[in-house]
């Protein structure tokens, strides 16, 4: 119990770090990060379940450097 105690106050503390929360006139690249972090995960995924671990180990990276690539420039 301690552990999910301690797991979610760390999500909760960190959140604007983790979304890039930056001044008010930031942009989208916090919000576009998240969405293509769960974006990414379902493609791995999908790359595991339909060819195997191999393929997946050849696949993540290029699906991350592609999605991140994708990301609005501020």
């Amino acid at each position: 119990m301690k552990r999910l105690a301690a797991l979610s106050a760390i999500l909760i503390l960190g959140s604007p770090t983790l979304a890039l929360a930056a001044e008010h006139s930031a942009g989208y690249r916090g919000i576009g990060m998240l969405y293509f972090t769960f974006m990414a995960a379902i493609l791995i995924y999908g790359v595991y379940d339909s060819f195997g671990k191999k393929a997946m180990y050849v696949a993540a990276p290029i699906i991350l450097v592609g999605l991140y690539l994708m990301l609005p420039a501020n």
